[in-house]
């Protein structure tokens, strides 16, 4: 499966599954888990109940003694509820097999107060009772030449041509944002490629570019902050059909 920022926020939040992130993409795996948001401590990060630890930066016994320290008890110090804390390990590749089978170990008798996520690069260096006891994701692959762009930006134009919003161009929308977000973690590029494109357009008046411009920026701003952000961009879809519907022809 695929990894998701929805599904991964369930994760963060829920703490209820264990799971297995795989790929070389360590930037976008970090983008995904708002690392950004954890302090330093040590060798590793922390925020909010949640353990961020690269596990080459770490003596391996020293790690293993720590992942036992911290999962004794539950995350007391949360402001709601209590809940699991959560343990990223990345790089995990690189323990070897004894290393893994301790680490197996915590997560066994740990169930109560800790999930895992582990990052790993290579999935056949992975425990086979650890896979076992995991739910396997990938991270998506993003070419450095980024065709759904373009692709996506030619599903909208396609949309707006059809000039009628029915249910049946709402779902193709809904469809075209999830599979958009399931290799993206955001939408900021294609907004900019709908704008650029709306604004070089002659035949289009300029008040009309100007409400495209000042819609596409108000639903941007609860579109940043919001964690269902497929919802938001389907949004945007839909004002377009508002303001361009008589301008299609020349789209």
């Amino acid at each position: 499966m695929i990894l998701t920022k929805l599904i991964i926020n369930k994760v963060l939040d829920l703490r209820n599954i264990n799971i297995i992130v795989h790929g070389t993409n360590i930037k976008l795996f970090n983008t995904l888990i708002n690392k950004q948001l954890y302090n330093k401590t040590d060798n590793y990060l922390s925020y909010q109940g949640c353990y961020y630890i690269d596990v080459q930066l770490l003596n391996k016994s020293e790690l293993i003694e720590f992942l036992k320290r911290i999962c004794i008890t539950c995350n007391y110090y949360h402001t709601d509820t209590v809940k699991k804390k959560l343990i990223i390990l990345t790089n995990f590749q690189l323990l070897n097999a004894m290393y893994q089978q301790s680490i197996k170990t915590i997560i066994d008798i740990s169930y109560l107060t800790s999930t895992f996520i582990v990052h790993t690069t290579r999935l056949n260096f992975i425990n086979r009772n650890i896979l076992s006891r995991f739910v396997v994701f990938s991270l998506p692959n993003i070419p450095t030449n980024d065709a759904t762009l373009q692709i996506t930006y030619n599903k909208i134009i396609k949309f707006l041509k059809k000039g009628t919003l029915n249910s049946k161009v709402m779902e193709g929308i809904r469809e075209l944002s999830y599979m958009y977000y399931m290799n993206h973690t955001h939408s900021t590029d294609l907004q900019k490629l709908l704008i650029k494109r709306i604004g070089s357009n002659s035949y289009i008046p300029n008040s009309i570019k100007y409400k495209v411009v000042e819609d596409i920026c108000r639903i941007n701003v609860l579109y940043q902050h919001s964690y269902r952000k497929p919802i938001f961009f389907e949004f945007i879809i839909i004002s377009l059909f508002k303001h361009l519907e008589h301008y299609t022809y020349n789209l």
